[in-house]
């Protein structure tokens, strides 16, 4: 047994002859019991189409003239689109469907203010109102009566859940995935139809909304379907003949769409898994990739020093994952990584630089040492054996090194350092900042606030978001992001929140503007970038994956 789900559209009856028009219409025309003697509307006057040489009628009209002369007159109707369909069964018995499913539409709750009223949108013959197929029923439960169908013929009628009528895509879908859900169980539990037995869905008729989320849906509630399609061709004349579409390559297709949308959204692991099975492993290794990126993986031995051109290299990709989770609404994840990505460049920064003491070029990369603990710098034992100094002491002051304050938490690990030549001294992200000002004035007139609030070594606790986040699991407002990015100045805050923008768009923008444009002229001002990108390479390397999809 097989089940066959039709969907209808206004076109789907039409008039072969004409001759009895008049005589039905003025029949309900002057009834009031009726939505045409309701309305007010004219469709007494009817045009032949010359292209099909038949009389199209909008549906809502011709089921409530025709439904009382079924009888009589049922040869004045032609079903062009169900002739075709009905072809493909005259051959094949074995697949005749046990059950039809007919989707009819009613789109009169959207176009009425009250019981008795009808909208003015009514009062127009194209409006959609008319071309609704619901009063077709009894039309169609006699064609299917003269084909000599013997199955359930059930009927479903789909409804605009809001004002939006049938043709938008979004509502159009809610309607069409409850409704299926509903033909889906009753075939299963009273007419005792197995899951497996297949579903053939023409989808063709109605509204291109309808036609799209009838296949969707159809796909993703029924393992075995067939869409059979009418194919037209010409021969002198229009013609056309049933076809039936290889679903496999129908539901490839789709999950390539979805794939795509998810590859340039960001969600490349996602995507990886629709599409393991339907794409080549060449396809599934550039996105394990881009999985790996988004991962940030370090490949680094553990105990290892940390080298700088491949972290700042990471620092690239960091700063653009960080712009796509804030256009996701992922904010969490991007203040985890930004904090991150801050605190690499500060690290990378002071490896980089250079000062020609006393006509000595002196390297900070031979005075501080980069392990996946942190950065430290060298005991006085390694200076002396690296740079030959005797006075390592001496060359950080040159160094402009900030030496803790007594009062600092810091102050007796810097005593500890001085009086022992085998310590290491870490350095914490403010006294790394503290040290780079110290060799770069300029790097405080850039307007980057959140690399300045966040380098300050006591600071409000409900300021330091990322704190916040990691420690105590808190959630995050999109406002409060904003002062988080803009380092809590409040004039700052108040001028860029003062225009009536999304909350969402203003993350973005000062992420751009205020965080990521000064940290890109960092990296350049300490020699870490040579050319800095103009573009997020991150989302053009996602979109040229995405194209490259077939």
């Amino acid at each position: 047994m097989t089940i066959w789900i039709i969907t209808t559209g206004n076109s789907d009856v039409q008039l072969k002859t004409h001759e009895q028009w008049e005589e039905f219409y003025e029949e309900v025309s002057y009834s009031e019991n009726n939505d045409i003697g309701n309305s007010g509307v004219d469709f007494l006057d009817i045009q032949r189409d010359k292209l099909s040489n038949l009389f199209p009628v909008p549906a809502r009209v011709l089921g409530i003239v025709y439904q009382n002369h079924l009888q009589e007159n049922y040869g004045d109707l032609k079903f062009p689109l169900l002739d075709t369909f009905c072809e493909h069964f005259s051959g094949n018995n074995d697949e005749t469907p046990s059950t039809i499913v007919v989707l009819l539409t009613d789109q009169k709750n959207i176009f009425i203010n009250d019981e008795e009223e009808l909208n003015e949108k009514v009062q127009k013959t194209e409006s959609p109102y008319w071309q609704d197929t619901c009063k077709l029923e009894p039309i169609l439960r006699q064609y299917f009566k003269e084909k000599n169908f013997k199955g359930e013929l059930l009927f479903f009628t789909l409804t605009p859940i809001s004002d939006n009528g049938l043709d938008h895509w979004e509502n159009t879908l809610n309607v069409v995935e409850k409704t299926l859900e509903e033909v889906k169980e009753k075939l299963y539990s009273k007419l005792k139809h197995h899951p497996q037995e297949t579903i053939y869905v023409s989808h063709q008729a109605g509204t291109p909304a309808i036609s799209s989320a009838v296949q969707f849906v159809s796909l993703s509630k029924f393992p075995n379907v067939k869409f059979l399609c009418s194919n037209l061709f010409y021969e002198k004349e229009r013609k056309s003949e049933p076809q039936l579409v290889d679903v496999s390559n129908y539901w490839r297709g789709m999950q390539i769409q979805k794939a795509k949308q998810l590859i340039i959204k960001g969600l490349p692991a996602a995507a990886k898994e629709i599409l393991i099975g339907i794409v080549n492993d060449q396809t599934l290794a550039e996105l394990n990739k881009i999985v790996d990126l988004f991962n940030i993986n370090n490949s680094l031995p553990k105990g290892e020093e940390i080298q700088i051109k491949p972290e700042i290299h990471r620092v690239i990709i960091a700063l653009d994952l960080v712009e796509i989770f804030f256009e996701q609404e992922n904010y969490i994840q991007g203040v985890a990584i930004l904090n991150a990505t801050q605190e690499t460049f500060l690290k990378a920064a002071i490896l980089n630089q250079t000062k020609n003491i006393n006509g000595y070029v002196v390297k900070l990369s031979s005075l501080v040492k980069w392990s996946e603990r942190g950065l430290f710098i060298q005991s006085q034992r390694n200076i002396k054996k690296i740079i030959n100094l005797q006075k390592p002491l001496d060359i950080l002051s040159q160094l402009n090194f900030p030496v803790p304050e007594d009062n600092h938490s810091d102050f007796k690990f810097w005593n500890d350092y001085q009086r022992f030549e085998k310590k290491m001294f870490k350095l914490n992200n403010s006294r790394q900042f503290q040290w780079l000002c110290g060799l770069r004035q300029d790097l405080k007139k850039w307007q980057w606030q959140l690399l300045e609030s966040s380098c300050q070594y006591k600071r409000e606790g409900e300021e330091d978001l990322r704190n916040q986040l990691l420690h105590n699991l808190q959630g995050v407002k999109k406002r409060d992001l904003i002062k988080y990015l803009l380092g809590h100045k409040q004039d700052l805050i108040n001028l860029i929140t003062k225009d009536n923008k999304e909350d969402s768009e203003i993350v973005c923008q000062v992420y751009q503007d205020r965080v990521r444009k000064p940290f890109i002229k960092a990296l350049k001002l300490f020699a870490l970038l040579p050319e800095p990108p103009k573009e997020n390479q991150l989302k053009l390397k996602l979109q040229e994956i995405a194209n490259s999809l077939k």
